[in-house]
C-alpha cells in the first residue's frame, strides 16, 4: 500500500469544476494536486513540462481542442506509468467503450461524492483497481454481455447457406447422391462441403454434426 501522497492531475475545461475538485481532494492528507489543465492540449503541455508526473489523472471528456478520450489515448502512450480515470457526465455506451479502449483504468460520473472519488483513486494506486460508478459498471457488464452474445452468434453462423442446406440433408437422412441430386451438384462437391462442415463445427462425423445442429435448434 502506498504511504506517500497520491499526486493527482485534474483536467476539465470549466474553471469552477477544476477549482472545486482540487479543493475537495486537497482536504485529504493522502492526496496532492500536481496541476490542473483546461483541455487535452493543455494537459499534454503541462505533462511535458512537469518535473514530477502525477500518479493519477482525473480526465473530463467533453473539452475543446482535444477531448479527454484523445488526451488519454496520447497520454497512455507517452506516460505508461500514469493512471487515467475518466470523470464525466457522459454515461453512454460509446463513450465508455472509447475511454476504456484509449487506456482509461476507471470511469466515474461527476455526481459521485468526493468520498467515493477519493476511495476510487486509492483503489487504483494501492490495489490496481478499475473503479466505475455503479451506473457505469452496469452498462459495462451489459456491453460485455452483448459482445459475448455477438461472438456466440458469429460462431453459430459459421456455415455458408450451401453448407446449411447440405447439413439439413444429412439430418433428413439423405445420402450424398440424394443431396447432390437435390442441389444439382456432384457427390464429390457434397463430400467436400461435408468435410468443411465437420471442420467448422469441430466435429468428426455425421452423428456429431447432426447432434450439434439439433442441440442449437438450427432446423427446428
Amino acid at each position: 500500500m502506498s504511504t506517500k501522497p497520491i499526486n493527482v492531475a485534474i483536467v476539465d475545461d470549466k474553471l469552477p469544476n477544476r477549482s472545486s475538485l482540487s479543493q475537495k481532494i486537497g482536504q485529504y492528507d493522502d492526496f496532492e494536486v500536481s496541476f490542473m489543465a483546461e483541455n487535452g492540449v493543455d494537459f499534454l503541455v503541462k505533462m511535458k513540462a512537469s518535473h514530477k508526473l502525477p500518479d493519477v489523472v482525473l480526465m473530463d471528456i467533453d473539452m475543446p481542442e482535444l477531448d479527454g478520450i484523445g488526451a488519454v489515448s496520447a497520454g497512455f502512450q507517452l506516460y505508461p506509468g500514469v493512471h487515467f480515470v475518466m470523470l464525466t457526465v457522459f454515461d453512454d455506451d460509446a463513450k465508455i467503450f472509447d475511454a476504456i479502449k484509449s487506456g482509461a483504468v476507471g470511469y466515474l460520473l461527476k455526481d459521485e461524492k468526493i468520498e467515493a472519488i477519493a476511495e476510487s483513486l486509492r483503489q487504483v494506486m494501492n490495489y490496481g483497481g478499475a473503479p466505475m460508478s455503479p451506473r457505469i459498471a452496469r452498462k459495462a457488464l451489459q456491453l460485455l454481455s452483448g459482445a459475448k452474445v455477438a461472438v456466440q452468434q458469429k460462431e453459430e453462423n459459421v456455415l455458408t447457406d450451401r453448407e446449411m442446406e447440405i447439413l439439413q440433408g444429412l439430418i433428413s437422412g439423405s445420402d450424398y447422391k440424394a443431396i447432390a441430386d437435390k442441389l444439382f451438384i456432384s457427390p464429390f462437391t457434397v463430400r467436400t462441403h461435408i468435410t468443411n462442415i465437420y471442420k467448422k463445427l469441430h466435429v468428426s462425423n455425421k452423428t456429431q454434426a447432426i447432434n450439434l445442429a439439433t442441440k442449437k435448434g438450427w432446423f427446428s
